[in-house]
């Protein structure tokens, strides 16, 4: 009749082994820092087709985006990089079968519907960092801000190029960022990391509230309500050797 509670104890040892187990390999695999790789010679065309990229080997891929305050069917989201000797490519494929964008008239008008967003910035502090939120129609809002939400809407990034490509399913974001840019980022000489946020605002149509809107990340701010503009809305990143 004595066994059983040994038998429980022992049942009660394992898992609570296999759970510190469990512990120790997500803190290993978060400490593991994404890296953008490099391509030489990667012959891609920024036109918002997608055909190009498929030959391409070595890819920074985010397939899997969390909405942490609001309904987890927002369509697939996938968002691929990597750079050259001049330029960062990137694109979002985005499925939406309900794509709500305002009539553009100025460039604050893109965060008024549907879009794909990077923040970009030196280090978690937020000091500075920048912002590039693009509509399905190839329309940017760029800006820089600093922490907390001091935006500063004059800022533009000379050398930012986007093509868009909307199709019945879904909308396609691709473009470059100048490297000089991105590597003024990095403040390290040893290092080659960075900070980025991944992000995308999904809408139901124009006539919103903040409460109707998806708002999508790559990695999950901890944040009670929908922000981006937090340290823990980054991750770290970094640029891959060049071979």
């Amino acid at each position: 009749m004595s066994v059983q509670p040994k038998q429980n104890l022992f049942k009660y040892i394992i898992l609570f082994g296999l759970f510190l187990l469990q512990r120790e390999l997500v803190f290993s695999q978060s400490s593991v820092v994404p890296e953008i790789p490099f391509q030489a010679e990667a012959g891609v065309s920024v036109d918002g087709k997608l055909d190009d990229w498929s030959k391409l080997k070595k890819l920074f891929v985010v397939d899997e985006f969390v909405s942490p305050w609001s309904s987890p069917d927002f369509g697939k989201t996938v968002f691929k990089a990597f750079y050259d000797k001049e330029y960062l490519y990137f694109y979002f494929d985005i499925e939406d079968k309900n794509i709500v964008e305002k009539k553009f008239e100025r460039e604050e008008d893109v965060a008024k519907g549907d879009r794909g967003e990077i923040f970009l910035s030196a280090d978690s502090s937020l000091s500075e960092y920048f912002c590039f939120e693009i509509a399905p129609s190839g329309e940017v809002l760029d800006y820089k801000a600093k922490y907390y939400r001091k935006f500063d809407y004059e800022w533009d990034l000379k050398g930012l190029e986007i093509k868009t490509d909307v199709g019945s399913s879904g909308y396609i974001l691709e473009g470059r960022i100048p490297l000089e840019f991105v590597k003024g980022l990095i403040k390290s000489k040893s290092s080659s990391e960075f900070r980025m946020g991944i992000f995308r605002g999904e809408f139901n149509s124009l006539s919103w509230n903040e409460k109707d809107i998806n708002w999508i990340s790559w990695i999950r701010p901890n944040t009670e309500k929908p922000d981006f503009h937090t340290p823990s809305a980054f991750q770290r990143v970094r640029l891959g050797r060049v071979e």
